[in-house]
Parts: C-alpha cells; structure tokens; sequence
C-alpha cells in the first residue's frame, strides 16, 4: 500500500510539475519545489505508516474502554454525551488552524534549501570571487 501510494504521488507531482507554465518555475524557488517532494515522501514513507499504526491501535483500545465503561455503569453515557460535542467542536476548529500550521512549516524550511541549492549552483562564482567564509555564515 504505502510503496504504491509513493509512486501515485511521484507521478502526480512529477507530472504536474512538468506541465507547469514556465511562470511557476521563475516564482517559485527551487528548494520549495525540492521541500515539497522531499516532505511528502517522508510523510507517506514514515509519518503515515507510523500515524496509521497508532491510530488502530488506540482506537480499539479506545473502543473497548468505551464498551467496557458502558456495560458496567449505563449512566456515563450521560456524560459522554457532551464531552463528545466538545471534542467535536474542538476537532473542528484544529483542522482549520492545522492546515495553516503545515504551510508555514513548509515556508520556514525552504529558505534553507533555497540557498544550500543556489551555493551548489554557484559554487564556482563564490570560489572565484572568494566568497566562502560569507556564504558559510550565512
């Protein structure tokens, strides 16, 4: 599953990228465009797994607490009643904010990709112009 969903992926990005019009490649930085594809493989490749593996196993033992706590004392339903609103509420509002938060950690990676990707390209230039020790303060 996870080998196959890598090369859907690939493909797709690979082949979106390579029809871009050639504006895209002039605004947007290299190192975003390597970010993109090196975060979402290690996303798919250890993150998801990892994420899909906890998830099952917490939510059986989540399902039989539940079950367990129901059958022995009928009343916490009651009481689950309204926590499960407010993790609604809360889940809700997380999603929103969650999706922000990924695309300024994309954002906050790519300026150092950006310029280890334009070092390698002008290695010659900033050899000739003996500009090392600046280019590795920066």
């Amino acid at each position: 599953g996870g080998i196959r969903c890598s090369k859907n992926l690939y493909a797709t990005m690979t082949r979106c990228v390579l029809h871009s019009p050639m504006v895209y490649f002039e605004t947007t930085p290299m190192g975003r465009l390597l970010n993109r594809f090196t975060y979402d493989a290690e996303v798919i490749d250890i993150t998801l797994v990892w994420s899909m593996s906890m998830l099952l196993i917490a939510a059986s033992w989540f399902g039989t607490a539940l079950l367990v706590m129901v059958i022995i004392l009928p009343w916490m339903c009651v009481v689950l009643i309204p926590i499960s609103i407010f993790y609604v509420i809360i889940h809700r509002h997380y999603r929103k904010s969650g999706a922000d938060l990924q695309r300024l950690d994309a954002l906050s990676r790519s300026p150092l990709q950006t310029m280890l990707a334009e070092g390698i390209e002008g290695s010659a230039t900033i050899r000739t112009f003996r500009k090392e020790p600046t280019f590795v303060r920066r």
